[in-house]
C-alpha cells in the first residue's frame, strides 16, 4: 500500500498493489470479486465503503464536483472534487498517474487519473481550477503523485508525439527511444510543471520514483500489451472527527 498526505491527521490518502486483488470496476454494478476486494482495502483504512465515491476512467479530462455520497459513481469522468467531509473519492490507475490534491486551510480535496491523453489535455490544472470553484487556493493547495509508468518504460511513436503532445513535445520531456522513430516521454514531469504552472507552490508538490511498469507488484497494462484489465485503486477523504 502507498500512503499520501501522511503529515495531515484528518486525511486519508493510499493507493492498493497487486497484492490487495484487481480493482477495475468496469461500471457501479461490477464483478463481485472486484467490489469485494475493494471492500476489503477500505476496511484496512477504516473507510465504510459506502461512503467511497469512485470516477468511470475513461482517459479524458472531465473533472466533477462531488457535494456528497448520494450518487457514488461517476461515469465518463476521471477527476473528482469535494469539500465534503467522509466522502471518499476514487479512481484507478495502471500505468497512468493518480494526483491527489488537498488544500488543508479551504478543506477541499481532488483526485485525478493523468494518463497521457488526460495530461495533455490538462487534466491536473481543471482538478485545480474546479478545486478553486468549490473554495480551494492554489497557493494553498499540496499535490502528490502516486506511481505511474516512468520516462524510461514510456516509449512513444515520435511522430505521434508531435500530433498529440502539442507544446510538450520539448526537449525537457523526451529523451531517444529505442529506435529512431521513438522516444521516451517523461510524463511526471509535465504534471509536475502544469500543475507550478497553474499556481502551486513547487515546495507543496511530491513527486514518486515507483514505476509501475518496472514493479511487478503494481498493475501495468502495457506490462501486459496494453490490457487494462486489472488496476490499483486509489482513495483519498477528509474525515470529521480527526
Amino acid at each position: 500500500m502507498f500512503t499520501f498526505f501522511e503529515e495531515h491527521e484528518k486525511i486519508i490518502g493510499a493507493m492498493s498493489t497487486a497484492q490487495d486483488g484487481n480493482m477495475k470496476l468496469r461500471d457501479d454494478h461490477a464483478q463481485d470479486d472486484i467490489i469485494q476486494n475493494r471492500k476489503t482495502f477500505y476496511d484496512k483504512l477504516r473507510i465504510p465503503h459506502e461512503r467511497v465515491v469512485s470516477a468511470g476512467i475513461t482517459h479524458g479530462a472531465s473533472v466533477a464536483i462531488v457535494p456528497d455520497v448520494a450518487r457514488t459513481w461517476y461515469p465518463q469522468t476521471d477527476a473528482l472534487v469535494t469539500r465534503a467531509t467522509e466522502t471518499y473519492l476514487a479512481i484507478t490507475t495502471a500505468d497512468c498517474f493518480p494526483v491527489l490534491l488537498y488544500d488543508p486551510h479551504a478543506e477541499v480535496i481532488g483526485i485525478a487519473h493523468a494518463g497521457w491523453r488526460g495530461i495533455v489535455t490538462h487534466i491536473v490544472p481543471k482538478t485545480i481550477t474546479m478545486m478553486e470553484s468549490i473554495g480551494a487556493s492554489r497557493d494553498a493547495i499540496h499535490m502528490e503523485i502516486g506511481p505511474g509508468i516512468s520516462q524510461n518504460s514510456f516509449e512513444f511513436d515520435f511522430r505521434e508525439m508531435i500530433t498529440h503532445f502539442g507544446l510538450y513535445n520539448q526537449d525537457k520531456y523526451i529523451v531517444p527511444g529505442s529506435t529512431i522513430e521513438k522516444v521516451r516521454v517523461n510524463l511526471q514531469q509535465i504534471i509536475l510543471d502544469q500543475a507550478t504552472q497553474a499556481g502551486l507552490q513547487l515546495h507543496d508538490i511530491k513527486g514518486c520514483s515507483a514505476c509501475t511498469f518496472l514493479d511487478e507488484s503494481l498493475y501495468s497494462a502495457r506490462r501486459h500489451g496494453g490490457d487494462s484489465f486489472s488496476a490499483m485503486v486509489s482513495v483519498l477523504g477528509m474525515r470529521s472527527n480527526a
